[in-house]
């Protein structure tokens, strides 16, 4: 390959077939970058009908697949083709976009995002993939793409040339690209409801489940659309992308793709695939005729309708060939999906730290297991000598090792985000019980994330009220950030709870180079809406959430700033002893984090960094005798009435309900369930922050997150703050809502992206100065 320059001798299907083939080898002669769990003996091989899903754009990243362009010689030499197919279509090598050097990863990383090079970006690696997958004797009875993930299909079905395919691909993002910006939403709805929110300007662009839709079109269009939903309570994710794609706003290049389509030569499909605009499965006069080729751009994506029909055979192993695993995550999430039927991943999500190569072993054994034939013969490659296989990060010298070092069938098994395992005792099905009804999907798998099938801190306090009703225990809310899958939650339910030490410092993120960043809870106490924010700032950024005491029911909550502050800072000492500082608050949170600044600053440590998010209002005097800040009967209806726009008037209702309840346990002396502890936490910060009077000037800089909204709203909300800080005070806007369990909060996807970026790029600012 030209762009990477391969430091090793790629790894030959031989020498993956020995893996496999124990009578060949014994295990302490395995090559060692294997993981040791695939060494198990997998049952005879049989025909087991295999069907490939190819998915489409948002699931790129760069770097997918780069290390097996270095061991997998017929990978490495597909893409080297493919670039150089379509070097006179882009007018560059793709393949400095998707294996940059390290100091041009951002650059690739901004190119990745454009349409002329995402296509043919995903288009290759797809492409690959599947013909890696074919050469290892894994053929697909059937397939579907999803948008551009059809023209794999239809290339591997032999509808299209390889080149034909290319130049079609290349040609298709430039003209898309050139098209005016739109936008796309996703909505937890069904096709018939979704139709009666489009008017004249929006289009359906994608059906993803029975209750899973895109909605695509002008971007003022789609704006409008989400404040009738924010309105309505209804929850909706705003997509990244550059246009508006299948909707009215394709349009414009039908007819000259159509006539580009008629250029190439086009033949009948000899692998069934299903189609994106009808649903179902694709016919010979469909696939040559270029009309279709137009329309699958503009009208709906079917997904839906089109793995519903995979779904029909449950004995159908899917495999997703491509990267990540959007199509595997939306297959799980189907209403029509059989507990038993196997879906499957190629390569890993670009947030799983781990091998490409090993990744895609652990797939070929579990393919293995569930009966499919794997052929090497049709790869090729010289042997390496022993000594060349390459060795991983984090693996460990098995070569002196014998059996004894083998995972048996009884033994905890390595978890793994892309197949299904279903409960293995009582516990595991009455807690996945829990989670089905509480998230609304039914065949959980034990190794799904809580917050990859769609959880928050919201589901996430019914999720621990019924466990605490079915199992008799209270585990802390924060307990779901380490354990957030069914398998890893039982072994929290199964320990003794009791005896585990409170700590309000909670480890989202532990590990990293940078300084630790210190980020304290709002009103609610809990730090669950902190993870993203944790993920998106990166794996070099250790990140600590302060969650309040009080929310495990045993420790009294605390009532003053001053209070939360001292308590706060004993346990950031224990992590970091000393300065310089870097800290954080969300909305309550930011009076304490000032707090605890000032603290530090008196005991003469540096404050590197006080970044305040959507902070509350603060009151400011020096005088001693200043009188809390008491809100008006007017100010007390406007919050009412804004609670009753964001939460809806059942939530609120439920709200003053449960606060009532939760006095009358105290009053007789009852200990309260974990969801009225959480409450009585929620009143105990009110009345702190309500009583807080700031009464020192801070004299360093800080820097306010705000949301356009609160930028917009009264100035009067950040007047003290405005006064206390006498250093350089810095108001950066952010895009979403204010409250972090409503949909379009500023913490929750697409907008806690943006936020991550602006505060990595403060961090990494007071890094160098």
């Amino acid at each position: 390959m030209q762009v990477i320059a391969p430091v090793r001798k790629p790894i030959s299907n031989r020498e993956i077939r020995d893996v496999f083939e124990p009578s060949t080898r014994q295990p302490q002669q395995l090559p060692k970058q294997l993981p040791k769990q695939l060494f198990i003996n997998g049952q005879q091989p049989k025909l087991q009908p295999v069907a490939f899903m190819f998915p489409g754009q948002g699931a790129q990243y760069v770097n997918m697949g780069l290390e097996l362009t270095h061991e997998i010689s017929t990978f490495c030499d597909l893409i080297d083709r493919c670039s150089e197919l379509l070097k006179p279509h882009l007018g560059i090598d793709l393949r400095h976009v998707l294996y940059p050097k390290q100091e041009q990863t951002n650059q690739a990383t901004e190119q990745l995002k454009q349409t002329t090079i995402t296509q043919p970006a995903l288009f290759v690696i797809e492409y690959a993939l599947a013909q890696l997958w074919m050469s290892w004797g894994v053929r697909p009875q059937a397939m579907i793409g999803h948008s551009i993930g059809e023209y794999v299909a239809a290339c591997v079905a032999g509808v299209f040339s390889l080149e034909d395919a290319l130049s079609l691909v290349a040609l298709r993002g430039q003209m898309m690209q050139q098209l005016p910006g739109g936008s796309m939403l996703a909505v937890p709805l069904p096709e018939q409801e979704v139709e009666s929110l489009l008017g004249q300007e929006l289009s359906l662009a994608v059906i993803n489940g029975p209750s899973q839709s895109v909605i695509s079109g002008p971007t003022d269009a789609i704006a409008l659309l989400q404040n009738q939903l924010d309105q309505q309570g209804l929850e909706y994710r705003r997509l990244h992308t550059s246009h508006a794609f299948h909707s009215k706003m394709m349009e414009p290049i039908l007819d000259s793709f159509t006539n580009q389509v008629k250029q190439v030569s086009l033949k009948p499909p000899q692998i069934p695939y299903l189609s994106n605009v009808t649903g179902t499965w694709i016919t010979a006069e469909q696939a040559v005729n270029p009309r279709y080729w137009a329309q699958h751009l503009r009208q709906t994506v079917r997904f839906s309708q089109g793995v519903q029909q995979l779904l029909k055979q449950p004995e159908t192993i899917l495999l997703e060939v491509g990267p990540g695993r959007t199509l595997s995550t939306l297959t799980k999430r189907h209403s029509q999906k059989a507990v038993e039927q196997l879906v499957l991943t190629s390569v890993r999500h670009p947030r799983q730290e781990q091998s490409d190569l090993s990744f895609l072993l652990t797939t070929v054994e579990q393919l293995r297991e569930a009966g499919v034939s794997v052929d090497w013969d049709g790869c090729y490659g010289q042997t390496p000598d022993q000594q060349d296989i390459p060795r991983h990060k984090g693996q460990e010298d098995d070569a002196q090792k014998d059996n004894s070092t083998l995972v048996a069938p009884d033994q905890p098994q390595p978890e793994s985000s892309h197949t299904f395992v279903a409960p293995r005792d009582d516990l595991e099905r009455q807690l996945s019980k829990i989670w089905e009804n509480v998230l609304g999907i039914k065949s959980i798998s034990v190794t799904d994330n809580f917050y990859d099938l769609g959880g928050d801190s919201l589901l996430a306090v019914r999720l621990f009220a019924d466990i605490e009703k079915v199992f008799q225990k209270k585990l802390p809310l924060a307990s779901l950030l380490m354990a957030p899958t069914v398998a890893q939650l039982v072994n929290h339910l199964r320990q003794d709870q009791s005896a585990a030490p409170w700590s309000s410092v909670v480890p989202i993120q532990s590990n990293g180079s940078k300084p630790p960043l210190f980020c304290i809870h709002g009103a609610g106490g809990n730090i669950l809406s902190f993870r993203d924010l944790a993920r998106y700032l990166g794996s070099e950024q250790p990140f600590y959430g302060l969650q309040s005491l009080g929310l495990d029911g045993k420790q009294t909550p605390l009532t003053t700033v001053e209070d939360m502050a001292r308590c706060y800072l004993q346990e950031i000492r224990t992590i970091q002893p000393n300065g310089p500082y870097f800290l954080s608050g969300y909305c309550f949170g930011s009076k304490i984090a000032l707090e605890i600044a000032q603290l530090l600053r008196l005991d003469g440590e540096t404050v590197a960094l006080l970044a305040l998010l959507e902070p509350s209002p603060v009151n400011f005097s020096t005088s001693e005798n200043q009188v809390p800040y008491q809100r008006s009967y007017s100010d007390r209806l406007k919050g009412l009435f804004q609670r009753l726009i964001h939460r809806g008037f059942q939530d609120v209702l439920k709200q003053q309900f449960l606060k009532a309840v939760s006095k009358l346990y105290q009053s007789f002396g009852i200990s309260l369930p974990q969801s009225l502890q959480i409450i009585k936490v929620q009143e105990a910060n009110t009345f702190a922050s309500k009583n807080y009077v700031a009464k020192r000037y801070y004299r360093d800089p800080v820097t306010m997150f705000l949301t356009s909204e609160r930028i917009a709203q009264s100035p009067e909300l950040q007047k003290g703050w405005i006064e206390l800080v006498t250093g350089e005070l810095e108001i950066q806007e952010i895009s979403g809502k204010h409250l972090d369990d409503q949909p379009g909060s500023f913490l929750k996807d697409p907008h806690v992206e943006l936020l991550a970026q602006k505060i990595r790029a403060c961090i990494d600012q007071v890094i160098v100065s």
